[in-house]
């Protein structure tokens, strides 16, 4: 199939509808004549027979259906299959493309399909089936599982989803005539899921008018406007793009250029609204409205070619992107620069080889030729993907789907940079990744130990970000383990995808041991440990009384607090454990019997709580929020410290398990003036003699006890005053606030967090 370098977009079908079943037989025949053009040479009369089948199956088939425009069905999946016509796919797609709904739509089995057409065909048709299901305008979890299988039918065949990228190509350029509701879900939809993946395989023609459509759809008035814009301007823009052609052509020619192609076009719209957009500028300000693209015969070429350019007009700097040396994850090559021209407009410019630009237009679909007889299977398709094949290790690895929707999106969706090892080696990441991801990049385990990197020889903190080109060395220790607060700053989904995995088996080890003590506390009263009931072959018993599959899910049960070992011992050996109490010994019972007697010591702030309703628990109140009597609280079970309390809206149990919950409230003492809760209040005051005074006066004034106070003055010349209090109760704390802003000069006062 021949090539044409100028070409940005694939050939939508027919602009007029089609009324009747002989237009859509003039529609498919004209279809044929394009197939016997475009594949001239590389297709046989079976070819031909078996397309004229499918259409003949798929029009008897889908007889009666009507599309919203008002067109037999039909010309919907005609009008998809000459869409496929401009990527040089297989006859099979093609085939695959006209009966792509029949088994959706008309209640066909799959069976009859791989009978008439084989199981080629079948299979994607299945595929396209099961992407045709999947609607994203529903919730998160269940857009996040369908989403989960796109990917893998993706990846089992890529065909199935270039066949459904003009699927929804055709679909959008007949958008009009649906409501106004349901077009905007479709162009939101298209643009944040299906114009990505035409862009991660590659397929710039069908993501640039995806994106266009949406535009269209989601913000019409600016895209009527942009519209407007460049039509007026139709004659003065053809002026510049013939001028700067000539002076391109006539410079290569002057230094030996023979064979080359140069060739210019506006740009999209969409590219346009998002420069409007991103650069708050308005239509008139935007001066690179035009891309012009170089195309010679060798990588040799396209450097010298760039070398005439850069002598012809001046580089921007900043603004030159080698895509040669290192391609994008899509496989894209080509060399960016963007130019000064004389008149002071900045102009853009790609250079690349005429395989090149087949890669640049076609993506993968120029990766399997028809007349080279190709089928582009599973296994190709992950070797030429490296994303690809990441995504399939995700889906196999990550089993919540909303932590795999974060994922994939974080790789599929962003732009990416370059940046080396100091051996050279090239490492992809998406923009604004940091020093630590580049680690991850390298190797999990160095991810793991990384204190620091060096960034072109300079030391940096692992939340140092990376730009294009930099040369990062990566230091690490044996002794660094990775914390929650790494989740904050990374930005690939490697690096958060460890990092969780890290963490869940740190706490999974600690519920683990909490669990052991737990359990060997209860067999302890009976004279028995784990040992002996490993020995004498009864810890099966334990473990299918759990219901798990073995010891260590129990124990971590256990630690959890999802298991009652009480009731799980009773249960597992009912003539050991009989139940003689009125009322068994709760989980909690046994971490304050067995904390009782560890080196932790009750702090007189745990008085007043229930846990679960009972006292006396080994409580440790958090230090950094610091709860007060009278303020909504949670508890926490941790090992060792018996139960920590946070307050409920403390941002520190966000990131804590919520698994190991527990109901924590408090019981009223507030007139126990032994007890007593120690808080931070910070103020700020205009300065003014005796203003401390007054301060601290008002504090006593409520029956507080001052701890400590600290006294520094701000860069804006205000006093800053921080005390240690000792309350009785969050009522109390609120009295002592309410007392301060009534002194004179002070400007706030509030409570603060650790």
């Amino acid at each position: 199939m021949a090539i044409n370098p100028n070409s940005t977009n694939l050939v939508l079908p027919h602009a007029e509808p089609l009324d009747s079943a002989t237009d859509a037989d003039a529609y498919f025949e004209k279809f044929l004549e394009d197939f016997k053009k475009s594949y001239e040479g590389n297709y046989v009369q079976d070819d031909l027979d078996k397309l004229r089948l499918a259409y003949i199956f798929a029009k008897e088939k889908h007889r009666g259906q009507i599309r919203s425009s008002g067109e037999p069905y039909i010309t919907h999946p005609v009008a998809v299959a000459s869409l496929l016509l401009n990527l040089n796919v297989d006859v099979a797609s093609l085939i695959a493309a006209i009966l792509h709904d029949v088994v959706e739509d008309t209640n066909t089995p799959i069976e009859d399909i791989n009978k008439f057409f084989g199981d080629t065909v079948g299979s994607l048709v299945d595929g396209l089936t099961k992407i045709s299901k999947i609607k994203f305008r529903s919730n998160q979890e269940k857009l996040a599982e369908n989403f989960r299988k796109m990917v893998i039918a993706m990846a089992k065949d890529l065909r199935v989803v270039i066949i459904k990228l003009c699927d929804r190509l055709h679909n959008m350029s007949t958008l009009d005539s649906l409501p106004d509701g349901k077009q905007g879900r479709i162009a939101t939809e298209t643009l944040e899921i299906y114009a990505p993946l035409a862009n991660r395989l590659g397929l710039y023609s069908l993501k640039s008018q995806l994106e266009d459509f949406c535009l269209k759809h989601l913000h019409y008035e600016t895209y009527q406007l942009i519209k407007t814009k460049i039509a007026s301007k139709k004659a003065e823009r053809e002026a510049y793009i013939n001028e700067v052609l000539s002076i391109i052509r006539k410079e290569l020619k002057e230094y030996g250029f023979k064979e080359f192609k140069v060739y210019g076009r506006p740009k999209h719209f969409y590219s346009i609204y998002k420069k409007i957009i991103e650069r708050h500028l308005d239509f008139e300000d935007i001066h690179d409205l035009f891309a012009f693209r170089i195309i010679v015969p060798t990588v040799k070429d396209c450097y010298e070619a760039l070398g005439v350019v850069h002598a012809l007009w001046k580089p921007m700097p900043g603004r030159f992107k080698d895509y040669i040396a290192m391609p994008k994850a899509n496989m894209y090559q080509s060399l960016h620069t963007t130019v000064i021209r004389p008149s002071g407009d900045p102009c853009e410019i790609q250079i690349r080889t005429s395989v090149m630009h087949e890669t640049c237009e076609f993506g993968v679909a120029a990766h399997w030729a028809y007349k080279e007889k190709k089928d582009l299977n599973g296994s190709q398709s992950l070797n030429h993907f490296s994303w690809l094949r990441q995504f399939m290790e995700w889906q196999s690895e990550i089993k919540d789907p909303n932590e795999f929707l974060e994922s994939v999106k974080v790789d599929l969706f962003e732009e990416e940079i370059f940046v080396f090892t100091p051996k050279g080696d090239v490492i992809q990441l998406p923009a604004n990744a940091t020093a630590l991801d580049f680690a991850f990049g390298v190797h999990t385990e160095l991810g793991l130990k990384t204190v620091g990197a060096k960034i072109n020889g300079r030391l940096v903190p692992i939340k140092h970000g990376l730009k294009n080109g930099d040369i990062i060395e990566i230091i690490s220790s044996k002794n660094q383990k990775p914390g929650k607060d790494w989740l904050n700053f990374v930005k690939t989904s490697k690096a958060k995808n460890r990092i969780r995995s890290y963490l869940r088996s740190e706490q999974r080890e600690e519920s683990r041991n909490l669990g052991q003590v737990i359990l060997e506390t209860e067999l302890h009263a009976k004279n028995l440990d784990l040992e002996t009931l490993i020995k004498n072959g009864k810890i099966e018993i334990l473990v299918k009384t759990a219901r798990e599959s073995n010891l260590d899910d129990v124990l971590v049960g256990i630690g959890y607090g999802k298991i009652a070992v009480h009731d799980l011992l009773t249960k597992a050996f009912p003539l050991i454990f009989q139940v003689i109490e009125n009322k068994p010994e709760t989980i909690e019972e046994k971490i304050s019997r067995h904390s009782a007697g560890t080196t932790v010591k009750r702090s007189s702030s745990q008085k007043g709580l229930l846990v679960s309703g009972i006292k006396g628990m080994l409580v440790s109140v958090a230090k950094c929020c610091s709860p007060l009597p009278g303020e909504a609280v949670q508890g926490f079970i941790t090992l060792g410290r018996g139960i920590s309390v946070h307050r409920q809206d403390c941002p520190r149990t966000f990131a804590l398990d919520p698994h190991r919950k527990i109901d924590v409230n408090w019981v009223s003492d507030e007139n126990d003036v032994s007890s007593s809760h120690v808080v931070t209040i910070s103020i700020v005051v205009h300065e003014r003699a005796g203003v401390l005074a007054d301060v601290t006066a008002a504090i006593s004034s409520v029956g507080a006890n001052i701890k400590s106070a600290k006294v520094s003055v701000s860069p804006h010349n205000e006093g800053l005053l921080s005390f240690e209090i000792a309350v009785k109760s969050k009522a109390q704390l609120d009295d002592v606030i309410k007392k301060i802003l009534a002194v004179s000069d002070v400007i706030k006062a509030s409570r603060k967090n650790s």
